[in-house]
């Protein structure tokens, strides 16, 4: 039988039981059915492969089988990946989206306004990674709104959070610079007075050079803001500095590879008279000169998991507690950093990258 023409007949026929009881268990409104019942009507469902009708769930239930995304800038690389995560999980289990972007704080104000008069179910919110929690988003939180964030700082205990190991990113590209020989690691930072990311990655930078007894120099710790630009200009003001660092702790892809354009512009070669090591792996960074050794962000995954809460939470009810889970993230070892080449003397060499020694 084809799960487009299993009815919640069928799954109770095939149960044992009533269609009533059926509704009860699939509907997560389950707390008067038997344990072993549950189990029964939950086994026939994923025999049959049942679906549910959800534009008659949707007039039952007064719900428009809509999730709103919310996210910061629609031609940010990053949260492309997001976007299909969601909407595979969110296609399957027969929602739609409805995207907004928002650049700053009204602006996510603006979008969940606009959208919660179009009558979603629910939000995921990936839209500021910022450091203040918003008003908003509490205000949902009490009013029973379901929704889900990703890397935000939403320190409620109930909120469902989706967070990416930012911390743990930094320090793991920022290890991998010294074991390589570096001392001199110096960073680019993003705009730590308002974004998470940029604060934890920044913490991740400083920890392991703690952890290993290395003191940063002061003038190694230039700020930037995420964009191409800031890490041209970052990189000009590193270049002033006496002695100048042998390696780069960049804490995104943008100003990584504003940083290259800086370095080629003053003769710098790179990896041999600085390595460089970023965070956030979109597939630009395998074709830059030299291609960029970065921390993949697992943020296609992230995505996944968070229309998976949500939908869970529409089909179920709230969980209880609510889900903090963190997803780790993947070194990315190209020439940038100087140890490809190392390990793979094979490889073609890029124009005008000399051979490492």
């Amino acid at each position: 039988m084809k799960n487009n023409t299993v009815t919640i007949r069928d799954v109770a026929l095939k149960a044992g039981v009533s269609v009533g009881t059926v509704s009860h268990v699939l509907n997560g409104a389950s707390r008067h059915v038997g344990a072993l019942t549950r189990e029964r009507v939950l086994s026939a469902a994923q025999v049959l492969q049942y679906r549910p009708n959800v534009i008659a769930r949707s007039m039952v239930k007064r719900a428009t089988a809509t999730i709103g995304l919310v996210i910061t800038q629609l031609n940010n690389p990053l949260f492309v990946p997001v976007t299909e995560g969601v909407e595979s999980v969110l296609r399957e289990e027969g929602y739609g989206i409805i995207l907004a972007s928002a650049n700053d704080m009204p602006g996510e104000i603006q979008a969940v306004e606009t959208l919660r008069s179009r009558q979603v179910d629910g939000f995921i919110f990936m839209s500021l990674s910022v450091l203040y929690q918003g008003d908003h988003l509490l205000d949902l939180n009490r009013q029973g709104v379901p929704f889900v964030v990703i890397n935000r700082s939403l320190e409620a205990p109930e909120i469902n959070r989706v967070l990416v190991d930012d911390i743990g990113a930094s320090r793991q590209a920022t290890a991998h610079l010294l074991n390589l020989g570096h001392s001199n690691v110096a960073t680019i930072t993003g705009p730590c007075a308002d974004r998470l990311s940029a604060v934890k990655r920044y913490q991740g930078w400083l920890a392991e050079l703690t952890a290993r007894d290395i003191k940063p120099r002061p003038g190694w710790i230039v700020a930037g803001d995420y964009t191409y630009e800031s890490g041209y200009q970052a990189a000009c003001r590193l270049l002033q500095t006496v002695p100048h660092p042998t390696a780069l702790f960049i804490a995104n892809e943008s100003m990584a590879v504003g940083a290259l354009k800086a370095l080629a512009d003053a003769g710098v070669n790179v990896p041999r008279d600085i390595a460089i090591v970023t965070v956030g792996d979109p597939p630009f960074a395998a074709y830059t000169t030299p291609s960029l050794t970065t921390m993949a962000l697992p943020v296609m995954e992230a995505g996944r998991i968070a229309a998976r809460l949500l939908v869970d939470w529409l089909k179920y009810g709230r969980p209880d507690p609510a889900q903090k889970i963190t997803l780790p993230c993947e070194l990315k070892v190209r020439e940038s950093c100087g140890s490809y080449l190392k390990t793979n003397p094979d490889h073609p060499q890029v124009p005008g990258l000399k051979a490492l020694s």
